[in-house]
């Protein structure tokens, strides 16, 4: 028997191990209160909510923001009226019309370069125009009247009866006292414009006294309308135009450049100039900007034209449009076009348009070697802050594609999206904007629309406040929900991944942090959801609106029953060719014995017959058929009351 030595030494061990395991737990416990001491002192985690991004300063979530407001001359003549309703013309003789036209302004160019004073020029097809050159001093409307263009009529009115081309370095400046109306003609015989070509033009009245600009048809008496023949319109190719209390309607047609009023830069030589204190209504496009630079709109009121409020296209930089509307105009209110840069909207409202409010289109001309050469690089630098867009036929700001667009300080009223940035728009900041009417989406990011940052936003009554879609990286920070029906945020496809800190999520409905379709649950930390009441109970109707592919089956499935169920209304008559197959005399018919059926066979005498031809009595003598190869004779007539079974050489015949 051995016995066990006691180990001297296990009590040392013992007591050295204790300090370590003391320190273990302490340390351990530590950690785990970590996320109860660290509020305590004010402390975080995690980083706080930034300050600004990509050098936009990034605002708090508003909580009862103020209503924009504009100056009277730009406040919504009637926004209450129906929508203006998109062009109907014939497009091949509005093509002619406008290609008639720029073959007109090419002759004038090229005989401008040898004409030292002003003169009429005729040419085929339209109304004369009278050339104004440069080295004259400014001309006025006296100046048209000299030369048999404009016709003074009462009441400070005027009507032009020619086109005037106004030529380099040559101005032209209309208005004052003495000229408060101005008619365009336009008739059969062509219409009148008022083109300058790296010349200069200047409409102005005044805030009493409003200079008026109207295409006029003389032959209905009333404003032009485009029926397809063209109509009046003025542009400035180059050169300066400036409207100061205008109020201009009834012009353009067809393109950008004949829209009505339109500045339209030259290759190397921008326009320039811009409208104040002005409104455009009834043309095709209120305003219209190409290749223009620092063309400024300030206090203007684009409402009820064929097509966008005010269209700021391409090679366009610098553009401002400030303290403005657009109301009920057919297509967009304001929309900036593809290869712009640095174009600022602020204080400005959009309201009842059929299109979008904003439509903010920064995506490249094309996207490698063209047959034109469009440019790969897309728009930037586009900002809409502090305005306001409401009740518009789709989206209430729309981002797609571009670099560096803020949407900052704006307010929202839509029923299905109110804001959505998609479509190659990198690097975008959402901030400070307010969204209610409860729309179906609040804010949409993508697909693809890297970098956006969310950030002090507020949106009531939303079915889903933020909808990110394969958007790549985005940014939430600091964002308000309220009242929310279905999910605070929802992150969908495998590219959307949602970072952010400090939002608060308050509603009723699924979950305030959603993720479907293969997305990571977005990492937002500092989340406040103690508002959020989840609301599980599911209807059929519910569920179906969550899970289209359901939906989808059983349409399909309904579909089947009931083509079944009409198809069991609809049963095969029992002679189904009654129409091909007449009987003389009474109906015969032939039915097959069941084996129950007691018939003796052997009594059955062999019928002579044949097939197909047949011959048929009266019921009452012998009916016969004759058909080669096979004989067959019935001694006994049968019918209704007399069903026999025909046989051949004893068997039962098979009909």
């Amino acid at each position: 028997m051995v016995l066990n030595r006691p180990d001297p030494d296990a009590d040392t061990r013992r007591r050295r191990a204790w300090p370590v395991i003391m320190v273990a737990v302490a340390f351990f416990g530590l950690l785990a209160s970590l996320p109860v001491i660290l509020p305590a002192l004010h402390l975080q985690l995690h980083s706080a909510a930034p300050s600004s991004r990509y050098g936009v300063t990034l605002l708090v979530a508003p909580r009862s923001p103020q209503a924009v407001r504009v100056p009277a001359v730009a406040e919504p003549i009637d926004p209450s009226l129906p929508a203006a309703t998109l062009p109907t013309t014939n497009p091949a003789r509005e093509t002619a019309a406008l290609s008639a036209d720029d073959q007109r302004l090419r002759v004038m160019l090229h005989d401008a370069a040898s004409v030292y004073q002003p003169e009429v020029v005729p040419f085929r097809g339209s109304l004369p125009t009278l050339v104004l050159t440069a080295g004259q001093g400014t001309y006025t409307a006296a100046t048209l009247v000299q030369y048999g263009a404009l016709v003074m009529l009462p009441h400070q009115a005027a009507l032009l009866l020619d086109n005037v081309y106004v030529a380099t370095n040559a101005s032209l400046s209309l208005g004052g006292p003495t000229l408060r109306t101005l008619y365009l003609d336009s008739g059969s015989g062509g219409f009148a414009s008022i083109v300058a070509w790296d010349g200069n033009l200047a409409f102005h009245g005044t805030s009493e006294q409003p200079m008026t600009i109207m295409g006029w048809d003389r032959s209905t008496s009333s404003p032009a309308v485009d029926v397809g023949g063209g109509r009046p319109y003025i542009r400035e190719a180059g050169g300066n135009m400036t409207l100061t209390d205008a109020r201009v309607t009834s012009l353009g047609f067809w393109s950008g450049r004949t829209s009505g009023v339109a500045w339209t830069g030259l290759s190397g030589k921008p326009s320039t100039g811009g409208a104040t204190s002005s409104t455009f209504t009834g043309d095709t496009y209120g305003a219209f900007v190409s290749r223009g630079s620092g063309v400024t709109f300030r206090d203007d009121l684009f409402e009820y034209n064929a097509l966008d409020g005010l269209h700021i296209h391409r090679y366009s930089r610098n553009t401002t449009v400030i303290s403005s509307s657009a109301v009920r105009n057919g297509a967009n209110g304001f929309a900036v076009s593809q290869a712009t840069q640095n174009t600022l909207l602020e204080d400005d409202i959009s309201e009842r348009n059929s299109g979008n409010g904003f439509f903010l289109n920064g995506r490249p001309l094309a996207t490698g070697a063209s047959a034109s050469g469009g440019s790969i690089a897309p728009g930037s630098g586009t900002t809409v802050e502090y305005s306001a867009a409401s009740n518009n036929g789709q989206i209430g700001i729309l981002a797609e594609g571009g670099t560096g667009t803020v949407i900052k300080g704006d307010q929202v009223c839509a029923a299905v999206t109110a804001v959505a940035v998609r479509d190659t728009a990198t690097d975008a900041v959402v901030t400070g904007n307010t969204v209610w009417c409860h729309p179906s989406s609040g804010f949409t990011v993508g697909p693809y629309a890297p970098g956006t940052v969310l950030a002090g936003n507020a949106v009531n009554g939303a079915r889903t406040a933020f909808l990110i879609r394969s958007a790549g990286h985005v940014e939430m920070d600091s964002n308000l929900v309220t009242n929310a029906t279905v999910f605070g945020v929802s992150s969908r496809g495998a590219t959307s991944v949602v970072t952010g800190t400090g939002d608060t999520f308050a509603g009723t409905g699924f979950r305030p942090i959603d993720a479907r379709e293969g997305a990571p649950l977005p990492a937002l930390y500092a989340t406040n959801t103690a508002g959020w009441s989840v609301h599980a109970h599911t209807t059929f109707l519910t569920y179906l609106q969550f899970h289209p592919l359901a939906a989808m089956w059983l349409g399909v499935l309904a579909l089947v029953v009931l083509a079944w169920a009409w198809s069991r209304t609809r049963r095969v008559p029992s002679h189904p060719y009654l129409a091909s197959t007449q009987w003389s005399g009474e109906a015969w018919a032939i039915t097959t014995l069941d084996a129950a059926d007691e018939v003796d066979e052997a009594d059955a005498e062999p019928p002579v017959a044949s097939w197909p031809h047949a011959t048929a009595g009266s019921g009452t003598g012998a009916t016969s058929w004759d058909a080669p190869g096979s004989a067959w004779e019935v001694s006994e007539p049968f019918g209704r009351d007399n069903p026999a079974r025909p046989t051949r050489n004893g068997r039962e015949g098979q009909w």
